[in-house]
């Protein structure tokens, strides 16, 4: 399977997810910036947290083009803003392009779900004329704040207890991934 990772720039989360995918698994993936510019390497802050675990960073920056699009079987981003100008971009790919909390977290959809089916009931009770249950206001309030943080923090200019909170936060999204990821390819 091939994956592709977004983020702005390409110098710090997305090469980060990459490096910390191609360590946990033998799949390829390739990473890109919506903002990037050619052949910058991964940012200090990256490098330094990726050394400490052991995990190389060989990087240099590129766009987002329509070719990584269509060479990548699954895009992940690191926000919900590079998802949505990604599906804006390329409307023929959008059922591969997902952020890489949405991908990984079996919690997620479920939620998304529950919450579809909430905005229903909550619509069905305002046409009925019925007061509406301070018990389904509360469900989904809980269900929009799962459904809302989609995005990975973003690293960029803070020191290195940022890039620290950065790496846990995508090392435990990806280990998620990958074990998805080799489910499916069974």
């Amino acid at each position: 399977m091939n994956i592709l990772f977004v983020c702005t720039g390409n110098t710090c989360r997305s090469p980060m997810a990459q490096a910390i995918f191609e360590h946990r698994s033998d799949h390829h993936a390739q990473s890109a910036g919506i903002f990037a510019g050619v052949g910058m390497p991964a940012s200090t802050g990256t490098s330094e947290v990726l050394k400490q675990q052991g995990i190389s960073c060989e990087h240099k920056s590129q766009p987002v083009t329509e070719d990584l699009i269509k060479w990548a079987d699954l895009v992940l981003t690191m926000t919900q803003n590079h998802r949505d100008l990604l599906k804006q971009s390329y409307p023929a790919d959008t059922g591969k392009i997902l952020t890489l909390k949405e991908y990984a977290d079996p919690q997620y959809e479920h939620a998304w779900n529950k919450l579809k089916e909430s905005y229903a009931r909550l619509e069905e009770e305002k046409l009925a004329g019925n007061k509406i249950s301070s018990k389904l206001i509360d469900q989904i309030n809980q269900l929009e704040e799962v459904v809302q943080n989609v995005d990975i923090i973003d690293p960029f200019g803070g020191n290195h207890m940022t890039y620290q909170k950065t790496y846990q936060e995508l090392d435990n999204y990806l280990a998620l991934s990958v074990k998805k990821i080799e489910n499916k390819d069974k």
